[in-house]
């Protein structure tokens, strides 16, 4: 199987390259120019240096290739709807039809449970995957492009290559830089807060069980024509979460809680004082919402149909995490 794969140097998009070669696949990697190619070289993977916004070049990055995995998005909580647009939504719609154009076979675009409406949340019911989906609001503009860009794929997708969408959980795992830029200098700063009782359930999956999944979505004929769900079966709250990044981060556990209406407030109030930095990510209502609402998902169909089930416990997906941190990151710091 020859698969090309955006998003190669992030997070889940490395991890999904890792899984394709391990498979015995042949994969070629879209990656900017800008970015670190060392860890994608080191796995032998064909580098094509491009940009999901060029569209011009992404015929040719696809050609020859049987499947396209699609993980490249915008991950930020900040920035402006055509921000969001330009990369998630249109770059998604380009690179649809460069694949389709270029003769693969089927597209597999990587999504995020963030593209449900955070009032589906609330309703005490587990989300899964024949949820009814509305469009999220411009506040959280993540989950409003995510779901965008799924209806572009199922609307425009042409008939000559099927599609998958898989939705991701909250995932965590080695190489998550994020930890780094944005969620230990806010726990170090103290602006950290616990949203309610801390007690609801985070969808949390191990980002090698993700990347299984996703790469299995682009193998499975009865997959076709289907938005799947990958998340992980464990019940961890939130106060578990943050006590564990803690504990990682080596700093004192997170006491303080606030009410989430009250967080929510600060979160609307703050999209208007902070306009850049930490206190732009942190201070949002679409990380209040990530955070505080709880993540009941239900994605029993979706392991059935690929044969996949969550393997990674999270403490000891969590201790894989903070290894790789310290490794990565106590060398830059000597």
């Amino acid at each position: 199987m020859r698969a090309f794969v955006t998003g190669g140097s992030g997070f889940v998009g490395s991890h999904l390259i890792e899984q394709l070669i391990r498979r015995g696949d042949s994969v070629r990697a879209l990656a900017r120019p800008t970015s670190d190619h060392a860890f994608l070289k080191s796995l032998d993977a064909d580098i094509f240096l491009g940009d999901i916004e060029d569209a011009d070049s992404l015929k040719a990055a696809c050609a020859d290739c049987d499947v396209c995995y699609h993980a490249a998005a915008r991950v930020d909580m900040v920035g402006s709807e055509e921000d969001f647009r330009r990369t998630t939504i249109d770059g998604t719609r380009a690179l649809m039809l460069a694949a389709a154009a270029s003769g693969v076979k089927r597209f597999v675009h990587v999504s995020s449970c963030g593209a449900y409406h955070p009032m589906l949340y609330t309703t005490g019911e587990p989300i899964t995957e024949d949820t009814p989906m509305t469009e999220p609001p411009m506040w959280f503009m993540y989950g409003r492009a995510k779901y965008l860009a799924e209806r572009v794929v199922m609307a425009d997708c042409p008939s000559s290559m099927e599609w998958v969408i898989v939705r991701l959980g909250y995932v965590f795992g080695p190489r998550n830089r994020t930890l780094r830029e944005y969620v230990e200098p806010a726990m170090r700063d103290s602006m950290m807060s616990l949203v309610g009782n801390a007690k609801n359930p985070m969808a949390m999956v191990y980002v090698d069980d993700v990347a299984e999944a996703i790469a299995k979505a682009g193998m499975v004929p009865e997959a076709a024509g289907r938005a799947l769900i990958a998340a992980g079966n464990e019940h961890v709250t939130q106060r578990q979460y943050f006590d564990a990044l803690a504990d990682g981060f080596g700093m004192r556990r997170v006491r303080r809680k606030t009410p989430y209406w009250i967080a929510y407030f600060f979160g609307w109030l703050g999209e208007f004082i902070f306009k850049s930095g930490i206190r732009a990510t942190s201070i949002r209502r679409a990380s209040v919402a990530l955070t505080g609402l709880p993540q009941r998902i239900d994605c029993s169909k979706t392991q059935q149909l690929l044969n996949w089930t969550p393997s990674v416990s999270f403490e000891d997906g969590m201790a894989r995490a903070f290894a790789w941190y310290r490794a990565a990151y106590d060398r830059q710091s000597r």
